[in-house]
């Protein structure tokens, strides 16, 4: 499947239609949740065949990209059948649509948001840093979340904790 662009469409412009209830003569889509992770919409949507009297709810995943010409939004869609290499679909939504598709992806996502949580550290343990020039801090505040290193006290957020250093 390809992108759809929309002239003159905001970011917030497309979210609206994206979500917003459509029927025909024998369809009827619902968004019953939807949230917006950067330029991912994920949704969960009661897929109504009015000729069977069939509803099937499903998890669906809009990738979003501002057109080249910077006044247009498009976008490519995607169910959890397809398997979309992208994970940060809130976890209730697993428990909101019934996995009929896609176990794989599932655990992709239960596999990132099990790598995002917030980490358990105390004061005065020394925590490995990810994804920055200070390799270390020692914890000094847990609310907020502030480290030494080298005399000077930083702010650190959760995700940047990697693994307690034994010392």
């Amino acid at each position: 499947m390809g992108w759809l662009f929309y002239n003159n469409y905001s970011k917030s412009d497309l979210v609206a239609e994206l979500t917003t209830t459509e029927e025909s003569e024998t369809n009827r889509w619902e968004t019953i949740a939807h949230c917006l992770r950067g330029n991912v919409l994920w949704a969960v949507v009661d897929f109504t065949d009015k000729e069977k009297a069939v509803c099937k709810r499903v998890i669906t995943c809009h990738l979003l990209e501002r057109g080249s010409d910077g006044r247009s939004w498009g976008y490519k869609s995607m169910d959890e059948g397809m398997h979309p290499y992208y994970y940060s679909c809130p976890l209730k939504y697993l428990q909101m649509a019934p996995e009929t598709a896609c176990e794989d992806w599932r655990k992709g996502v239960r596999q990132y948001h099990a790598d995002r949580a917030p980490r358990k550290v105390e004061k005065g343990q020394k925590v490995q840093i990810m994804g920055s020039t200070i390799p270390w801090v020692v914890i000094r505040s847990l609310r907020p979340l502030l480290g030494e290193y080298d005399g000077r006290i930083y702010k650190v957020p959760r995700r940047a904790l990697g693994a307690v250093i034994c010392s």
